[in-house]
């Protein structure tokens, strides 16, 4: 499954770049993130429930930081199992910031996710509107960090 989107954060690039690099910060925008441990500078371990149409999930994932450019761009791999369901997910995304004012930064992204097992079933349309759900509300999550 691939998707690429964008959303705009009312902040400078700076500091749109240091909440994505701080775990703390991160784990409390993201939608269902219930622990997210910093492994090191750029490795992650967290657990999280995504909540699909119908059903509810709990992830254990590990996710790292790849190529990082500074205020620029950055990959992010990440593997994970869901917990009581057979199947695993890969995803790897590429995000790049945009500096658009003083005090705007557009977030780009562009992911490609692949599912296995019980997972995959759920369905790409299924999986692509609950994934463009959370990007929203993470957007949402970030941006009150500003405010």
């Amino acid at each position: 499954m691939k998707l690429n989107s964008s959303f705009v954060l009312e902040a400078p690039r700076e500091d749109v770049w240091e909440i994505f690099m701080d775990a703390e910060k991160l784990a409390g925008c993201l939608p269902g993130c219930e622990n997210i441990n910093a492994l090191s500078e750029t490795e992650y371990e967290a657990d999280m429930v995504v909540k699909v149409q119908f059903m509810t999930i709990k992830f254990k994932a590990n996710g790292s930081i790849k190529n990082p450019k500074p205020y620029e761009q950055f990959d992010v791999e990440m593997t994970g199992k869901p917990i009581a369901l057979a199947g695993q997910f890969r995803n790897q995304m590429v995000v790049e910031l945009v500096s658009l004012s003083e005090t705007s930064t557009e977030v780009k992204y562009q992911m490609d996710m692949q599912m296995s097992g019980r997972l995959a079933s759920l369905g790409e349309i299924i999986m692509k509107s609950t994934v463009t759900k959370n990007a929203n509300e993470f957007a949402k999550n970030a941006q009150l960090l500003f405010v």
